[in-house]
């Protein structure tokens, strides 16, 4: 029986700040739910009901950056089923769902850092996100 956990993404700046609440769950063999999408050979996502297109997207980024290791782990496939991403309009990027289910998947498989980050820009006054090795996370090279 797999259990749903919830992982909090918070960073803060000094002017303000970003956050979102995922919560999922991993099913080993993959492929149970109905609507899911592959991000690597066996490794699939399960997208939560009514998710915003730019949302889905990061979360296939944030799960691509650890394929390689959830391949290692689970040569059988597995599926990652989020079931919800909340956050306040305030303190939300669409690339925050990237960084929150990095998070969700480090937790759940003690997997290591693989760099992705989000710093503040005073010169610019805006959020700098970072990939770790990928510097263009929907470059076809990946």
């Amino acid at each position: 029986m797999t259990v749903i956990r919830i992982f909090k993404f918070r960073k803060r700046f000094p002017n303000g700040g970003l956050a979102a609440d995922l919560s999922a769950e991993s099913i080993a063999n993959g492929r149970s739910y109905e609507q899911h999408i592959q991000v690597h050979r066996k490794i699939y996502l399960s997208p939560p009901p009514g998710i915003h297109w730019k949302d889905l997207a990061w979360l296939c980024v944030g799960t691509s950056l650890h394929s390689e290791s959830l391949s290692a782990l689970h040569p059988e496939g597995i599926e990652i089923a989020v079931h919800r991403l909340e956050f306040p309009l305030s303190d939300y990027r669409s690339e925050v769902a990237a960084l929150a289910i990095d998070g969700w998947l480090r937790e759940e498989f003690n997997l290591p850092d693989m760099g992705a980050r989000v710093d503040y820009s005073p010169e610019t006054g805006s959020h700098v996100f970072h990939w770790g090795n990928t510097q263009d996370p929907f470059a076809d090279n990946l």
